[in-house]
């Protein structure tokens, strides 16, 4: 008999004083989707009324809250916690991986350094978290995209986060680098797994759909997307043979 592959195990370090306590429900269960939440821990100051917002997050989630006081105009003393934390973590050499909850670019550092341990580093930031971040870590998921149920269909009222025209550019770099004719079918879980590999942080919630064959189909001319088998959806570009367009499946 075979023998089931474990989760790996991974450390959630959360800075509290940088996200809302709203968000973490979503987090946490976006982060069990890559493996096994071994430790987790929130760095902030847990007095006043962000103690009062956190109290029910940390005590439903398992997080162990490292509270560290506010002492002074510009204080990074949750910062500095959690990054020495980490470190030991990593030099411990027991988990596979980090989840860092934070938008703070100062963290970049921390999330090269992770990967240069051939390590996954994940981060779950805001709309808002600067380029560098995003870049160096492993993934990067929005923590806005976190609201919306992945599995169900979007809400009506869902707003993107960036308007949907502006994966064009993207989708046709990554079609063209599967396939040598435009005009070659692409499966949609192939072109999805090469939009992740390309940026770490692609996600289709950003703009306003939550499967990647409902956002094509919203790009509407430059593509043609054929979903009559729901398994093995494709893309293709349109384009113009002997004088005439390619037509759509069915159409």
């Amino acid at each position: 008999m075979p023998t089931e592959q474990r989760a790996a195990p991974l450390a959630v370090l959360i800075d509290a004083d940088n996200v809302p306590a709203k968000m973490i429900g979503r987090a946490i269960t976006e982060m069990e989707k890559y493996g096994q939440l071994v430790v987790r821990r929130a760095y902030g100051d847990f007095t006043g009324p962000q103690g009062v917002a956190w109290e029910e997050t940390l005590v439903r989630h398992a997080i162990v809250p490292r509270h560290l006081a506010i002492s002074g105009r510009g204080t990074n003393a949750a910062d500095i916690a959690l990054v020495i934390d980490a470190m030991d973590l990593l030099l411990g050499g027991a988990f596979g991986g980090f989840c860092i909850v934070s938008s703070d670019s100062d963290f970049a550092n921390l999330a090269i350094r992770i990967r240069e341990q051939n390590l996954e580093c994940y981060i779950f930031g805001g709309e808002s978290s600067p380029e560098r971040l995003k870049q160096a870590c492993s993934r990067f998921v929005y923590l806005e995209n976190l609201r919306f149920d992945p599995v169900h269909a979007a809400p009506p009222n869902m707003r993107p986060l960036r308007p949907p025209g502006d994966t064009l550019p993207i989708v046709k770099s990554a079609m063209a680098s599967l396939v040598d004719d435009p005009a070659d079918w692409v499966g949609i879980d192939l072109l999805e797994r090469e939009l992740e590999r390309r940026t770490t942080d692609f996600d289709t919630g950003t703009y306003g759909h939550v499967r990647l064959r409902d956002l094509l189909v919203a790009l509407k001319r430059p593509l043609v997307v054929d979903t009559s088998r729901d398994s093995a959806a494709r893309v293709r570009m349109r384009v113009a043979k002997s004088g005439r367009k390619i037509a759509a499946p069915n159409g």
